[in-house]
């Protein structure tokens, strides 16, 4: 079992550091496992934030627990079926406390470097999730070749649809005021 976690270890260490190098240095976006879509409903935990919500959080998550499982088996206790399970909940721990307390910080100050008012203006992104026409609901916008998902009120006469591609059209009081692309470009073209 010993040489199972080694090699687990070594192998989520070289994924996280390509991870972190193809992100950071390569702007490479992340890829999303979807996991968001599970909606587990509890008024005390979110159960969703203890499952990994992107490669990087699996990767982290596959190397917490291998390091777990190790020190199980330095510190005396062999069996598979204390080790194993121990080092699942540590990888699923790990995930909570990343996801549940630090997102929240870590997105408050992307938030902060957005422009605001009419600077935001022509800022581009997608859906996260359908908005009904006049409502407001969640979208990724683009700004220094990263993602931040902020705040949107749909501006058309019709919802937008989750991935639709949208454009901001101004910022005030932390929504971002956004219309479908295609929509803004046949409005202009109307005009020609």
């Amino acid at each position: 079992m010993r040489i199972f976690y080694l090699i687990i270890f070594i192998i989520s260490t070289t994924a996280f550091i390509a991870d972190i190098v193809l992100r950071y240095m390569e702007k490479i976006k992340g890829f999303d496992l979807n996991i968001k879509s599970l909606k587990f409903r509890s008024d005390l935990v979110p159960v969703e934030k203890f499952f990994p919500e992107n490669l990087t959080m699996l990767i982290l998550a596959i190397m917490v627990g291998s390091a777990t499982g190790s020190l199980y088996i330095v510190a005396g206790m062999t069996e598979w079926y204390f080790s194993l399970p121990c080092a699942v909940a540590s990888g699923l721990l790990i995930c909570f406390v990343i996801q549940y307390f630090f997102e929240g910080f870590i997105n408050a100050v992307k938030k902060n470097n957005l422009p605001k008012g009419e600077a935001a203006a022509g800022l581009e992104g997608y859906c996260t999730q359908d908005i009904p026409q006049d409502d407001w609901g969640r979208v990724c916008l683009f700004y220094k070749e990263r993602e931040f998902e902020v705040n949107a009120v749909c501006t058309v006469e019709r919802s937008l649809e989750h991935f639709d591609k949208v454009v901001c059209v101004y910022e005030k009081d932390g929504y971002y005021f956004v219309a479908r692309v295609h929509d803004v470009f046949k409005e202009a073209y109307k005009q020609l």
